[in-house]
Order: structure tokens, then C-alpha cells, then sequence
């Protein structure tokens, strides 16, 4: 058996901040060395308040590294047979890895994977190259845009009230053939650098509990290298569970879409663009549930982090270029530990315009009826 490769590949296991002990709950935890086990060697943890040492509770009793075991999952989940997806990781990795093994990680792992409700549906209608639509954007960056087409369907065809986001499956199919690279490539504005620009005295941001970090800390606890968090995360959700529909979405917004939105909608957009200049950016992930499109941001330290700006200007951008209502848009953005969310049309609609609009026709009304009675 081959396991050269992974002998290379240590699992570090990241302790967050908010990760504790698992015998006192503490939180002063320093690495203290690693274990040898069959096929990978594994971090080791030490409790400074209790003195005790430990792994992480996810390691225990697996024989296989959870690397390989969710790149098996994910090529089960990109419609691969048992035996092509045991094949396929185990050529990768050098091991040996039986039908029976794969069949035992999916039922495990159930609740993550939860795009397999969908699977036989996927299964007669597309094969596994056409399902997904992936490719490279070289846009001074590079990204890796990625839309489930097969898993849009699904979604468009479960629910009636999903139906009305049939244009951003239209988006989503021309962003590969119709993408200005080009104005990309450019130096132009980028919304990762807009910041505390919007009023967010309405807004509402709300700390929720979200399938998306309870798949984030899972993940990452396979994820030995900082830079590759980001594609792993997306790879992972947009291929397993049943709500991402896009990664690496490219959106961008001009003079005449902010015109639109400043005259036409009465909407307050602090960003200034003059004729020519693009506002750009790439949105982490898509997904559509509950009636909704989120738009959601990984930010490593969640909790310190506020790229409301940033969000508000993706859902803008994706409104504009879908026509859809930036109504059935909701923004977020989360790790391992904490997902936060709001509405961005509260940041851009100020409500009290409105009623102060309708104060002052009922004492225009009150006036009239005022003067009507002295005559």
C-alpha cells in the first residue's frame, strides 16, 4: 500500500479561539506535539488549565484521514458510482479504500450532504460532467467559479415560490460565455474595499444558527493549509448540501445601475460612481432557500468581522443583473462559530422617509379640510 502521500499531509486540526477543552471547557489550549496513526498523523492538543491532552473529538476512531474522507463524499456527490468515487480517492491518495467503507462515510455523514434527497432526480437528467459548471476567472485574482446547474433545477422545480428566480438561473448560465473579463482585469472600485459607508440605523443584524457553520467547523478540521480554506468550504457545500447553487459568483455595478437605483427606486446608496468607472466583486456563495437568495461571506473571525458594506453591494449588483427584487434578497456572512444575517433592502429603503411622507399629506389633508370649513 502506498501512503506516501499522505505521510506528507499533516492534520493540524486548527483550534479556533472559541474552541475549548473537552474535559473542562477551557480555553487555554496549546498544540503539544502528534500522533502516528495509520494513515495520517494527527494534531495534539494540551489543556493548560487541566493539564490534559487530547485530539480532537472528530478524529477519534477513523481510520482514514477526514480529508479522504470527505473528498470521497464529494465524488460520490458529483455522481460518482461507490466503486468510481472509492476508486478515484484511493488513486489519489495511494489507498485502498472498499465500496463497503464509502457506503458507511455516507450514511455518517448524512446530515451534511443533504443534496442527496435530490440525487436521483440529478441522476436521470444529467451526468456528472454537466451537472456542475466550473471554471477559472483570472480577474487580477484568480477564482474558481462553480454553479450546480442540476441542484438549480431541483430547487427552481420544489417549490412554487422558488419559481420567480428563474432569472438568476439565466445569470448563472451566461456568467462563463458573457463575463467582461476584461472590466475585471481593471482597476476599478472593488466592493471588498467599501467600508462604513451605508446608515445601518435600521438595520437589523441578526446572530442565527445555520447549517452553514456547522458545515464550516466540520471542514475545516480537514483543511491544513490557511489559503485553501475558502475553495474547500465552497467545494464542499456547493457539491453536498442542497441550497448552494454558485460560488465565485462575478457581479459588478455602473454609473447607470447606480442612477437607477438613486432616482428611479429613491434608494440611498452612498457610493459615487461618474461615467465609466465599475464598482466589481466576486460573491463567495449563492444559495436559495426559504424563499430567499442569500448571499453569504466566509470570514474566518466572524464575530469581529461586519462586511455589510461589502454584502449590501453584492445584493445590489445581483438584483440589477437578475432583475430580481431586492426584496427576496438576505445577506450573511459566518465561520465555525457564528453566523450573522439581515436584510440588505432595509439598509438601502429607509422606512421613515415614507411614513414621514404620509405625516405630511394627512396634515395636507388636515389643512384642506381646515380651510374648506372657514369658507
Amino acid at each position: 500500500m502506498k501512503i506516501s502521500l499522505l505521510n506528507t499531509i499533516i492534520t493540524t486540526n486548527r483550534m479556533s479561539d472559541t474552541q475549548h477543552c473537552p474535559y473542562c471547557k477551557g480555553t487555554q489550549v496549546t498544540k503539544k506535539g502528534t500522533r502516528q496513526k495509520k494513515h495520517e498523523t494527527v494534531q495534539l492538543y494540551f489543556c493548560n488549565h487541566c493539564n490534559k491532552k487530547f485530539t480532537l473529538g472528530i478524529t477519534k476512531g477513523k481510520t482514514y484521514p477526514l480529508k479522504v474522507i470527505f473528498d470521497t463524499l464529494t465524488q460520490y456527490n458529483r455522481l460518482n458510482t461507490l466503486e468510481e468515487s472509492s476508486q478515484k480517492v484511493g488513486e489519489k491518495y495511494g489507498l485502498e479504500i472498499s465500496v463497503k467503507t464509502v457506503s458507511n462515510w455516507i450514511k455518517e455523514y448524512s446530515e451534511y450532504t443533504t443534496i442527496a434527497r435530490m440525487r436521483d432526480f440529478i441522476n436521470k437528467k444529467y451526468s456528472s460532467r454537466e451537472a456542475i459548471e466550473e471554471t477559472r476567472l483570472f480577474h487580477g485574482q484568480i477564482y474558481d467559479f462553480k454553479y450546480h446547474r442540476a441542484k438549480m433545477d431541483c430547487v427552481l422545480d420544489e417549490e412554487y415560490r422558488h419559481s420567480k428566480f428563474k432569472t438568476l438561473q439565466e445569470f448563472l448560465e451566461l456568467v462563463i460565455a458573457e463575463c467582461p473579463h476584461q472590466i475585471f482585469k481593471e482597476t476599478h472600485m472593488r466592493a471588498s474595499d467599501c467600508k462604513g459607508l451605508f446608515n445601518l440605523d435600521q438595520v437589523k443584524i441578526t446572530h442565527k444558527e445555520n447549517a452553514a457553520v456547522k458545515t464550516t467547523r466540520l471542514v475545516m478540521q480537514a483543511v491544513d493549509n490557511n489559503k485553501l480554506r475558502h475553495e474547500t468550504l465552497q467545494e464542499f457545500m456547493l457539491v453536498n448540501d442542497s441550497v448552494t447553487v454558485a460560488t465565485e459568483v462575478p457581479v459588478l455595478l455602473d454609473y447607470e445601475d447606480m442612477a437607477h437605483y438613486k432616482d428611479r427606486l429613491g434608494f440611498m446608496v452612498p457610493v459615487e460612481l461618474a461615467d465609466g468607472e465599475v464598482l466589481t466583486g466576486h460573491i463567495d456563495i449563492v444559495q436559495i432557500r426559504n424563499g430567499s437568495i442569500h448571499i453569504l461571506d466566509y470570514k474566518p473571525s466572524a464575530k469581529k468581522e461586519k462586511p455589510v458594506d461589502q454584502l449590501i453591494i453584492y445584493a445590489l449588483a445581483l438584483s440589477r443583473l437578475t432583475g430580481i427584487r431586492l426584496y427576496h434578497f438576505k445577506c450573511g456572512w459566518f465561520d465555525e462559530e457564528d453566523y450573522f444575517e439581515f436584510y440588505p433592502l432595509h439598509v438601502v429603503y429607509k422606512k421613515k422617509k415614507k411614513a414621514k411622507k404620509a405625516k405630511n399629506s394627512k396634515l395636507e389633508i388636515n389643512e384642506r379640510v381646515d380651510e374648506s370649513s372657514d369658507t
